[in-house]
Order: C-alpha cells, then structure tokens, then sequence
C-alpha cells in the first residue's frame, strides 16, 4: 500500500489543512528582544528625568498663574505608569518595565512647550488685567476730578461768586 492507499480515507481538504498546520508550527517562532534589567533601569531613569523635567514646567506656569489642571492630570498618568514599570523592575519583567517607560515618555511628548506656552499666555493675561487695572483705574480718578470740575464751573456761573450776597 502506497501513500494513496494511506489518503484514500481523507478528503483533499483535511489533507491540505494539515500539511499547513503542520508547517505552521514548524516555523520559528518569532525571538522578540529581551531587555536586560540594566536597559529597564535606563528607561526607568530617563522617564523619571522627563516626569521632574515637565514639573518645573507646571510649576512656573502654576507660578504665572496659569490653570495647570490638564497639565497636572497628564503628570498624574505619567507618573502612574513610571510607577507601573518600577514594579515591572521589581518583578523581573524588564520588557514590561520598558513598555511602561516608553508609554510614559510618549505620554510627555510635547508636555513642555505646552507648559511653556499656558506660562506665557498666563503672564500675558496677568499683565494685561494689571495694565486694565491701573488705566482704569486712573481713568476713573480723572473721570471723576473733570466731572467735579466742571460741575463747580457750572455753579460758579450759575450762583456767582462765593461770598456775596445773592
């Protein structure tokens, strides 16, 4: 009995079916790169150095008076996932723990210059309500000594003189 006496029982299908799965599992499984716990450590590192980094950011534009609130809550994600890669580290998943770093640093990218600009546009606003303040205020004084003026020319005409009599 030949290979035909063997497939004689098997449908064309089954038989194609088989040899694919069969060189499906025959092929190499694909090697992902394993990172070492000291290139964990470095991911770890550097996305703590962009947390601080981004800190000072919101804290000057906190300072210039800015709503930081958006800010501070892409801070808090961020530093949540640093804490996720940390316990990756400590659990020996360094691939996770990389994950989890370059999650973060993603995260943060562009945070910065984002900062920058509510810190700038915070000052900006603050000068100009200083500047409104001020020349209001000083409008209103003069507003007020002209209307007074005028107002005593007008009574002055009106009554004539101060002390003689009427």
């Amino acid at each position: 009995m030949g290979l035909r006496g063997l497939l004689r029982g098997f449908s064309l299908r089954a038989v194609v079916v088989s040899v694919l799965m069969l060189s499906v599992a025959a092929m190499p499984v694909r090697v992902f790169a394993v990172a070492t716990a000291d290139e964990a450590q470095a991911a770890i590192d550097g996305a703590q150095a962009q947390i601080i980094t981004c800190y000072g950011a919101v804290a000057e534009a906190e300072r210039a008076s800015g709503n930081v609130t958006e800010l501070a809550g892409v801070l808090n994600e961020a530093g949540a996932l640093l804490s996720q890669a940390r316990v990756a580290l400590e659990n020996g998943e360094f691939d996770v723990a990389v994950e989890f770093s370059s999650s973060c640093t993603a995260r943060l990218e562009g945070f910065t210059d984002r900062a920058v600009t509510l810190r700038d546009s915070a000052a900006h606003e603050r000068s100009l309500d200083f500047m409104v303040n001020v020349v209001g205020s000083v409008a209103g004084t003069v507003a007020v000594i002209f209307a007074g003026w005028v107002l005593w020319v007008y009574l002055k005409r009106k009554y004539g003189q101060a002390g003689s009599a009427v």
